[in-house]
């Protein structure tokens, strides 16, 4: 409609990551301050307003990225923290599935919204699309939320844990000493390099693969069944298994999609399949080491430095591979690339130790029977 690049129109949502990675601390800060619940019933509305905000968007860039810039400032209460943590207060055993299950609401958003918005744009336009998300955000999320999201009372906490405290784990000035901090921080820039840009060129990558438009957005609603089916696989896995094998597979999955999309463009059913279990498994394990190497003391706000990372990496990523696109004529080197990334993120999974706490918030390192993983 304006006759921008591809290179402008994706700045924009390098600008959100941005504002994602000054926000999410904030996040943590709020959460563990005011308790998720008030949060994000407080951002609800706020983020409609600036996604229906964008409806105005005129012919000037400035003002482009601005209006984008706001939303995640609106939506500061919305991002996994918010209901994840709450997630991890009423679950232990099976924390992994617990947030598998939670985080599938993203996977189900990837596989309907276009099948919402793709005919309003058809019929209508781009601007009346985001007035129906808006209105979806108020009168389906809202409700929902103040229904049913609620923190455990301090008696519910005892009764899941007659052996543990309400809280347990380090606080945060004693976490980022840790090296598994630092290795986690590097990893999630890493992924958040990668995964986002990919998702972010999908629909364009395969047009110029020779794909229809229309073949194209198909494809993105199996990516939303996909990253669906891995939020709650991941999850099962990760209660079973040494939840950083888990993210080291799926990562080298995401790498071998990187590869395919490059040489094989016609495999983009598989393609997008892995890089769903990618997506999907980011921040069900993230969630999930934050408990078992931290605790829930100072849960918020690990949770809050460590997803600002992933964001400022995604905004390095989604500006890089417009550039690699803009300066070679395609797509393949930008993948090249991001699968070596890839690759890299799962050598660094490798260096882990065992879980600090197991089930129970008993410190895993110091029980007799050794770690269990």
């Amino acid at each position: 409609e304006f006759g921008w690049s591809r290179v402008q129109v994706s700045l924009a949502f390098t600008i959100v990551a941005y504002m994602i990675v000054l926000v999410c601390p904030l996040q943590g800060l709020l959460a563990d301050r005011f308790g998720p619940r008030r949060v994000v019933l407080t951002s609800i509305p706020l983020f409609a307003a600036s996604l229906a905000a964008l409806y105005f968007t005129p012919r000037n860039l400035l003002i482009y990225y601005v209006l984008w810039a706001l939303v995640p400032i609106a939506a500061i209460g919305l991002w996994p923290l918010g209901y994840l943590q709450v997630v991890s207060r009423w679950f232990d055993r099976k924390l992994g599935l617990a947030l598998g299950v939670a985080n599938a609401g993203i996977g189900l958003g990837s596989t309907f919204v276009p099948m919402i918005v793709g005919p309003i744009i058809a019929q209508y336009s781009w601007r009346h699309a985001l007035l129906v998300l808006a209105a979806l955000i108020v009168f389906v999320s809202w409700p929902i939320v103040y229904l049913f999201l609620r923190e455990p009372t301090a008696a519910e906490t005892a009764a899941q844990h007659r052996d543990a405290k309400k809280a347990f784990g380090l606080p945060f000035h004693e976490a980022k000493r840790e090296s598994t901090f630092v290795v986690l921080n590097v990893a999630f820039f890493l992924l958040g390099l990668t995964a986002t840009s990919l998702v972010s060129q999908q629909v364009p990558l395969l047009q110029e693969a020779g794909w229809t438009r229309p073949q194209a957005v198909q494809l993105q609603t199996l990516f939303g069944f996909g990253l669906l089916f891995a939020r709650v696989a991941v999850g099962f896995l990760i209660d079973h298994i040494f939840a950083p094998r888990v993210m080291m597979t799926v990562s080298i999955g995401g790498a071998i999609a990187c590869v395919l999309y490059a040489t094989y463009p016609n495999a983009a059913y598989v393609s997008a399949l892995l890089i769903g279990f990618l997506l999907g498994a980011e921040f069900d394990v993230l969630a999930f080491l934050i408990k078992r190497y931290y605790g829930n003391v100072a849960y918020g706000k690990i949770y809050g430095v460590i997803f600002g990372v992933f964001y400022l990496g995604s905004g390095l990523g989604i500006a890089g591979i417009a550039w690699f696109r803009q300066t070679f004529g395609n797509y393949n080197n930008g993948l090249f690339v991001a699968a070596g990334v890839l690759v890299a993120s799962a050598v660094l999974m490798v260096l882990l130790p065992a879980y600090r706490f197991r089930t129970g918030a008993e410190p895993a390192v110091q029980a007799a029977a050794g770690p269990r993983r």
